[in-house]
């Protein structure tokens, strides 16, 4: 009768063999980081009291993705609130959201939260001013706000539950067959 037997170095192939294979099978993992800008003056977003006030921002997000932007009062800010608005990103990256700050007051405080896919992609503080009034300081600039994007875009390699699931089991079974 023929010895089937494998000598320990070719076992150890064929776990690394098995091993790849189902690694391989199930592609790689995909992320992105991409980078959602607000305008900002003074590194704070800059609103008059107003019912048309609007937030605008930039991003390297596709033409065409929707963020959704959340404001909400700080501080002491009466009356308190919290706006939300979906935007979609414009062909050449900008994006703009009308607000009606109407009802508050130069000085009120307030946080900008951008968020896609569930997950934060910038903030910023902000405040309101009276129709006319400008910021005092520095000139007006864009604060860079960039996050880690939603995972799609360019690939790093990776294995996943299933081949490290599977890896474990090959070495395992061969620990224990020697």
């Amino acid at each position: 009768m023929p010895d089937w037997s494998l000598p320990p170095t070719s076992g150890l192939v064929t776990v690394f063999l098995v091993v790849g294979l189902v690694a391989g099978a199930t592609g790689v993992v995909v992320a992105q980081e991409s980078s959602v800008e607000l305008a900002t003056q003074d590194g704070r977003v800059v609103v008059h009291a107003a019912e048309d006030a609007t937030i605008t921002g930039t991003s390297d997000l596709d033409a065409g993705s929707n963020l959704t932007l959340r404001i909400q009062s700080a501080g002491d800010t009466q009356p308190q609130f919290l706006k939300t608005q979906t935007v979609t990103v414009a062909e050449n990256g900008s994006f703009a959201a009308p607000f009606d700050f109407s009802e508050q007051a130069s000085g009120d405080t307030f946080a900008v939260t951008v968020v896609r896919g569930g997950e934060t992609v910038a903030e910023s503080e902000g405040v309101v001013l009276a129709p006319g009034e400008t910021l005092t300081g520095d000139a007006s600039s864009t604060a860079d706000a960039s996050a880690t994007g939603d995972g799609t875009g360019a690939s790093t390699p990776g294995f996943g539950l299933v081949a490290a699931l599977a890896a474990l089991a090959a070495v395992a079974g061969y620990a224990r067959f020697r």
